[in-house]
């Protein structure tokens, strides 16, 4: 075999090299993997398994009394998380800077925190997405309860409530933690909601401060035009977030969408653009520093060189078999260069 491959050094030394240019050029049309949960989960996992029998066992109607679970994956939405500062609440210095802030969610007289909550609230329920020359609003897509109308956290509900005790010169009541009771009489579990909670009382049960707060808005997703409207909402959804941001520099926000995952996992790609390049970098000078030597004649720094083209063609080879097999792109391909060398 080495003798027929040495009488053909042409051939041999030309053809790896066309059939890895031919195999990469299928690159100009390769799709990416945007189900990261299908990356995570596959669909003969264990995890799938299980999430199929929830939803047998537990359907989701879309109602109030039958939301999602922890064990069930909520489908299109947008959270955010309202912060009041940095630290606690509770210090000194920044009750003295926070106070005006902080009060409305410590449940304390002033207002202006709760005014800019409720202005984030309708801020978010007026967000506009235009499809088919249609401007559709969180109206249109939230989740329905058996009246009919949008579910929205019942924290609101409780900053409602506080709101017109406020309005009426009255001292709102106590509020309990994680349960409390609503004037319709309900209770409601505001645990996920609230975050950061100081608690007094015999019980504990009371709240005296809190330093965050969390809003979830579900969206429907059951039709394709529902899933292609409800995924440009979220992307609006972040947008109005930052504008709010910058419009209230004294509440942090942090939103978070059933997207987000999927975005940022796309997003380390771009992000280790810099890093890939200094390990590449570091290999190839490390490649010919292994194969130099004091012996001129022995010394072969040129292999070195070569064996990083070699792992080149191989996995540009074998990732254009892959996408021409119907595989799709996802940025963990991008250590496998990295593993032949380890090899």
């Amino acid at each position: 075999v080495g003798h027929f491959v040495a009488n053909h050094p042409v051939f041999f030394a030309s053809a790896p090299v066309l059939i890895s240019i031919l195999l990469g050029a299928s690159f100009s049309r390769y799709r990416i993997e945007e189900n990261v949960e299908h990356l995570l989960a596959p669909k003969h996992s264990l995890a799938k398994i299980e999430g199929n029998l929830v939803d047998s066992l537990f359907p989701v109607n879309r109602s109030k009394h039958t939301l999602y679970s922890d064990l069930q994956t909520p489908g299109r939405y947008g959270r955010v998380i309202v912060t009041t500062g940095r630290g606690s609440v509770l210090d000194q210095h920044h009750v003295d800077l926070i106070l005006s802030v902080s009060r409305s969610v410590a449940w304390w007289s002033d207002g202006r925190a709760f005014v800019n909550f409720v202005r984030l609230h309708s801020a978010i329920t007026k967000i506009q997405v235009d499809m088919l020359g249609f401007n559709y609003t969180f109206s249109h897509l939230c989740l329905l309860d058996e009246n009919n109308s949008c579910i929205v956290d019942d924290i609101l509900r409780v900053l409602e409530e506080i709101r017109a005790w406020r309005a009426s010169n009255r001292s709102a009541p106590a509020l309990r933690y994680p349960i409390t009771r609503l004037q319709d009489g309900r209770e409601a579990y505001i645990g996920h909601q609230l975050g950061g909670v100081q608690r007094v009382g015999r019980e504990g049960m009371i709240v005296r401060s809190a330093r965050a707060l969390q809003l979830t808005y579900y969206l429907q997703a059951a039709s394709p035009l529902n899933e292609a409207v409800a995924a440009r909402w979220e992307t609006e959804f972040c947008r109005t977030l930052e504008r709010f941001q910058e419009a209230h520099p004294e509440l942090g926000l942090l939103p978070f969408t059933s997207s987000s995952l999927q975005r940022d996992f796309q997003r380390s790609s771009r992000v280790a653009e810099r890093p890939l390049l200094v390990s590449l970098a570091l290999c190839a000078a490390l490649a010919v520093l292994c194969c130099i030597m004091r012996d001129c004649v022995r010394s072969k720094p040129w292999l070195g060189l070569l064996s990083l083209v070699t792992v080149s063609l191989a996995t540009l080879t074998s990732a254009g078999i892959v996408n021409l097999t119907g595989g799709k792109y996802n940025s963990t391909f991008l250590g496998i260069p990295f593993v032949l060398l380890g090899k």
